[in-house]
């Protein structure tokens, strides 16, 4: 009789283990709850199968519209999110669907007094929601950061207030890491800039950490924009002026590399290795303008001095000399910097000219921000500031500005504006191909895998998929309507894209 209860005792507790198994792997399987996905890497679970030929009339499982945003959309089980901003009513939204269906479920109201100021292209509904078991986090850079349950009660709110002198918005993303929820503002001075952990239960502040020390971009106007990513008990950074681990339990540096990036795109991990795409405008040669040639005025009075008075007046400067282009890009507005555009801060005694020193100390000015790097491969286990003696490698052409990198299959991959796609070798970064196999124009969205391919979207709604090898390879190209600047999100075997004009819902 003791045998018997004792055996059905054992198959009684492997019947709950057995559960709690199950239910731990319907729930820990999602891959897609923060931006850009498991740790911000673009890669959906190995089982995802999304289609790889899609469009208006084909795989299409469903399509709302939504009020504009550029965050991506997150999944949580049967649900769906991502937030939105209407501007006739001066509101923002977290909004939760139905995935199955596309039936909007609950939907979350604010009208701040104020609003940062977004790009010309954007709007304040920039950061990609995080969500886990517990519920949903919301940054708002005009409010803060607010946690919902998933039926749409806030449980907290962290009033945080908006940035006063920001350009093109905040749109970096909330993560989950342990029971901490990890947000950067990395925006104003640097008693401003900071990383910080709060408890995901309560709301409350566990760490501060301050994240502009020596950088040379302190007092810069423009924000980091990237979202921070875990390697084991790190915290790792992409900021506005360089590149740094945190400790996760208690916020303290753990290594920091100080560099002219704007900070812009959000860092991969793969075999231990870290993959940033550090950008700034006057980073990569390319685009450079013929400015830099002429650090010599004498150069300067030769070749623009129309009457001879040995000074240069506005309408005597060539319209195409250029501080910086952005090659590849004419959609959108302010994508380039004249010299003349900047004439009237080079003009010190506001006399409507430029003599020999106005011109000589803003050329000194501007020739400190020239600085070769490109995407860097960085060693996980390092500490201390760090110098390019600590980089692995570094690729110094075609780097993206916006669009993080992928790794897979010991390649790295990157898409940048103009549609140009760059697989190199992940040990070694030696190329393979560097060819535009992308939408020519702008591009926003940070490309995603899955199954193999490489799926990259530009601002212009084209999507093009690829096979993620070391061959260039185009599968199919689509055309969708509206803008993209939300990357597209993958889980299991649908892949979700979010245009100007609508949300989209793509399976088999």
């Amino acid at each position: 009789m003791k045998s018997l209860i004792l055996s059905l005792i054992i198959l009684l507790g492997l019947f709950i283990s057995s559960t709690i198994l199950l239910a731990q792997s319907s729930t820990d399987g999602m891959t897609w709850t923060q931006f850009r996905g498991n740790n911000g890497s673009g890669i959906a679970d190995e089982t995802a199968n999304p289609p790889v030929e899609f469009g208006e009339n084909k795989n299409l499982l469903w399509k709302i519209d939504l009020p504009v945003g550029s965050s991506s959309p997150v999944v949580w089980e049967n649900k769906l999110y991502l937030t939105g901003f209407t501007e006739d009513k001066n509101m923002l939204q977290t909004i939760c669907l139905n995935r199955t269906n596309g039936e909007i479920l609950w939907r979350d109201s604010i009208s701040p007094e104020k609003y940062e100021k977004p790009h010309a292209i954007s709007n304040p509904a920039q950061a990609t929601i995080a969500a886990d078991a517990d519920g949903i986090y919301v940054y708002f850079a005009s409010s803060g950061l607010r946690c919902f349950s998933h039926d749409g009660h806030v449980k907290w709110n962290y009033p945080i207030p908006v940035p006063e002198k920001v350009l093109y918005g905040s749109p970096g993303s909330p993560v989950i890491m342990d029971d901490k929820v990890i947000i950067k503002l990395d925006y104003g001075n640097e008693e401003q800039r900071s990383l910080l952990a709060f408890d995901k239960h309560t709301g409350n502040i566990i760490w501060k950490s301050l994240i502009q020390e020596n950088t040379p971009f302190i007092n810069y106007e423009y924000p980091g924009y990237s979202t921070p990513i875990r390697f084991q008990n790190q915290v790792i950074l992409h900021r506005c002026g360089g590149v740094a681990s945190y400790s996760l339990a208690d916020g303290s540096p753990v290594w920091w590399f100080q560099l002219m990036t704007n900070g812009i795109g959000t860092p991969i991990i793969y075999n231990d290795v870290i993959y940033i795409n550090a950008w700034m405008e006057l980073s990569e040669k390319e685009r450079r303008g013929k400015y830099f040639s002429y650090g010599n005025f004498e150069d300067v009075l030769k070749d623009f001095d129309q009457n001879g008075d040995s000074l240069i007046e506005l309408n005597e400067l060539p319209k195409d000399m250029m501080i910086f282009t952005r090659p590849g890009i004419t959609d959108i507005e302010n994508t380039q910097w004249a010299v003349g555009s900047l004439f009237k801060g080079m003009d010190k005694d506001k006399n409507g000219f430029l003599n020999n020193t106005e011109w000589t100390k803003t050329h000194e000015f501007w020739s400190d921000f020239v600085q070769d790097f490109g995407l860097l491969a960085i060693p996980a286990g390092l500490k201390g500031e760090l110098t390019f003696d600590d980089i692995l490698w570094m690729q110094l052409e075609k780097i993206p500005e916006v669009p993080s990198p992928l790794a897979y299959g010991n390649f790295i991959y990157m898409v940048k504006d103009g549609g140009w796609v760059t697989c190199m070798d992940a040990k070694t970064g030696k190329v393979h191909f560097q060819e535009k196999l992308g939408a020519p124009g702008a591009c926003i969205a940070s490309p995603v895998m899955a199954n193999g391919k490489i799926y990259m979207a530009s601002y212009n709604g084209i999507i093009k998929v690829i096979e993620a090898s070391k061959k260039p390879l185009v599968i199919s190209e689509t055309k969708l309507e509206g803008k993209i600047l939300a990357t597209p999100a993958i889980e299991g075997n649908n892949l979700y894209i979010r245009t100007s004009e609508h949300l989209y819902a793509f399976g088999k």
